[in-house]
């Protein structure tokens, strides 16, 4: 039975397709979920502040209000060759009702070692 907290995210990454499921809060952000249940090597090297750009995601289907870049996010992505309109730093994204059946698709070119 579903609970009103259920989350389910889907991820694409490298021409595969991952049904994430978890629950609001389970996890700080999208990026350690991400992290914990498909592994990317180089995914997430600056463990959440926004700083490397190896979380990049594209927001496949979204909300407007997902599309708000938080802290150092703005300038991270902008440093970014991959950056698009619909791009935001996955450690940037809380688990909440918000993202539930959101759609996000890793960008794999990302430059690490941007901090």
């Amino acid at each position: 039975m579903a609970r009103d907290r259920d989350i389910q995210v889907n991820v694409l990454c490298a021409g595969k397709r991952y049904e994430l499921r978890t629950y609001a809060h389970e996890y700080r952000s999208l990026m350690a979920l991400i992290y914990d249940k498909v592994y990317l090597e180089d995914f997430g090297d600056c463990k959440g502040i926004g700083r490397c750009g190896t979380c990049h995601v594209l927001l496949l289907d979204y909300r407007e209000g997902l599309l708000k870049r938080e802290g150092n996010e703005h300038s991270t992505l902008n440093k970014l060759s991959t950056s698009q309109g619909n791009s935001r730093l996955s450690c940037q994204i809380l688990l909440d009702n918000m993202i539930n059946g959101l759609t996000v698709e890793v960008v794999e070119d990302n430059h690490p070692g941007l901090y």
